[in-house]
């Protein structure tokens, strides 16, 4: 499958026309740090659930310095449902410091409630299937790579612009 970034026209609300479980949770990332992933994933087979992308939600502090001007976007990762309860847990588990990261969580979402910013900014990055009920996968399979191209991302921020590797 090929992933298509952005998209046209307005965006579905999530209980029309989709197929999605009756409860999910969402993982949301920078959106650099989600695309990668995102097509890293694909090209491994991993199964993944719909992905959206935000615009970021405004001035806000990030590891005690300012995150920008919210202008950046932001991926999410639909997950099954109550699998991002034990988020801080399964990070640490896998060698991660949560405050390392800019990984944020939704947890429980009901289908008949829109995560959708009111502003007219999301577009699928992976659309919901509509043939039938998407399989979500829990949020630890995603975690670890998402965990390491936030962080990653993250130190690149702080290199000389000359030491960055193309």
């Amino acid at each position: 499958m090929r992933v298509r970034l952005g998209g046209r026209g307005p965006v579905p609300t999530p209980c029309a026309g989709s197929r999605l479980p009756a409860a999910y949770d969402l993982l949301d990332v920078p959106g650099g740090a989600g695309h990668r992933v995102l097509l890293q994933l694909e090209r491994l087979g991993t199964p993944l659930g719909p992905v959206l992308t935000v615009q970021g939600a405004g001035r806000g502090l990030l590891h005690g310095r300012e995150a920008g001007d919210g202008t950046g976007s932001r991926l999410q990762f639909f997950v099954e449902a109550g699998t991002t309860a034990s988020f801080l847990a399964d990070l640490k588990d896998l060698g991660w410091d949560p405050a390392d990261t800019d990984i944020r969580t939704v947890g429980v979402v009901l289908a008949s409630e829109t995560p959708l910013p009111a502003a007219a900014s999301p577009r699928w990055v992976r659309p919901p299937e509509t043939e039938r009920t998407a399989v979500l996968p829990p949020a630890r399979l995603l975690l670890g790579a998402l965990a390491y191209a936030c962080r990653r991302a993250e130190m690149r921020r702080f290199l000389p612009a000359g030491s960055r590797a193309q």
